[in-house]
């Protein structure tokens, strides 16, 4: 009589199930190996939750208060061990970022004492590992694995901390769930021929500076639209910089859309401005939506998923004068626009989870397989 194949316990550790690119990861990461015969715990520290997930889910966020005084945090600590101390998992998976080094330490020291992996999801890799390079090292370097999200993050953490336990696996889309999506619903909010950005409206982005590109080129006078779809800490500034200017009407704020797949599809192409990136989630999920692409070549990412020409354009890093001629190109250069969009989607098929998925199974069995042989 066969034996039932023992469940691997798996433990994906975030600070929410909503908004960003990494929380999409953990999302799509979860749900995969839910649906492959492993024992998946999300656990979470702020209560948002607007992403499906696969398996349990600890919300460690519910439990804050509104004051988060110090008697708070240490009850979360303690909820925290407990649980992964009774759950006893195989292995644990970090895509957090860095926000209080002394708070971290503790996490690490007291709660991350099995087998764990942690993932790196912007070309400032010092916001996932830590600023300091002899505490990465005391730190990091005792992780069965890192895995950056780029070949290039890859090359530039080997370069400048000298760690060994790097390896690159590129963000999954979930491109069955996107193309389902796109099929189903259309979106009527906009009756007029725009570009589109997307993205949390953060410095980093640069939204001011598109705007600005924006109405450098020849869009407007040729009544396509500018949507940008996000939220976050630059919207006040955003909004004060349309009204200053005379074609404010062409400029649109959508605020946040957790699946905005629809107006990327409706879009004519997707504009990227960012100053970094680690791998822009956005742009796979919009050349799997066939809405082709234009992004600075900034650290990381963007050159490893844009084909310069193929399936869309990528600009000399913060080059915006290339910028404003790259979107009159796209907009206006017909066979050239038809030739990206026609691309667009074969181009991805390789970040698609069925694939990504495999290389993480593969990956989880084997650090499991070399702990237990320990």
């Amino acid at each position: 009589m066969n034996e039932t194949p023992r469940k691997y316990k798996i433990a994906l550790i975030g600070y929410m199930l909503s908004n960003g690119g990494a929380e999409r990861v953990l999302s799509t990461l979860s749900q995969y190996l839910h649906k492959n015969n492993f024992e998946v715990h999300n656990i979470i520290m702020i209560d948002q939750v607007t992403y499906n997930h696969g398996g349990e889910l600890l919300n460690l966020g519910r439990l804050r208060s509104k004051s988060n005084g110090l008697f708070n945090k240490i009850n979360r600590f303690i909820t925290f061990k407990k649980y992964v101390d009774q759950q006893n998992f195989d292995l644990l998976i970090d895509f957090r970022f860095r926000v209080v080094y002394f708070q971290e330490f503790f996490i690490y020291k007291f709660i991350y004492t099995l087998p764990k992996i942690q993932t790196v999801h912007s070309g400032r890799y010092e916001s996932y590992l830590f600023k300091y390079k002899v505490l990465s090292n005391y730190i990091f370097r005792n992780f069965n694995k890192i895995i950056t999200v780029s070949k290039a993050q890859q090359k530039l953490i080997e370069n400048e901390l000298n760690f060994s336990n790097l390896e690159t696996i590129h963000n999954p889309i979930d491109i069955d769930e996107i193309k389902s999506i796109c099929n189903s619903q259309k979106s009527d909010e906009f009756d007029f021929e725009y570009i589109v950005a997307v993205g949390r409206l953060a410095v980093t982005k640069q939204f001011c500076k598109l705007i600005e590109a924006y109405l450098l080129s020849d869009l407007s006078s040729s009544n396509i639209h500018l949507v940008i779809v996000g939220a976050g800490p630059e919207l006040e500034n955003l909004e004060k910089l349309i009204l200053k200017t005379s074609s404010s009407k062409y400029i649109h704020l959508a605020g946040q859309i957790d699946h905005p797949y629809v107006i990327i599809k409706q879009a004519k192409f997707l504009v990227q401005s960012s100053l970094v990136e680690g791998l822009p989630m956005v742009l796979i999920e919009s050349l799997c939506c066939e809405t082709p692409v234009i992004a600075f070549d900034c650290f990381s990412g963007p050159n490893e998923i844009i084909v310069d020409g193929q399936n869309g354009i990528l600009v000399e890093n913060q080059n915006f004068k290339l910028l404003i001629a790259a979107i009159n190109k796209m907009a206006f250069d017909e066979e050239f626009y038809y030739h990206c969009k026609s691309n667009s989607f074969n181009s991805i098929k390789k970040f698609d989870i069925k694939i990504i998925g495999l290389q993480w199974q593969k990956l989880i069995l084997e650090i499991i397989k070399n702990e237990n042989n320990s």
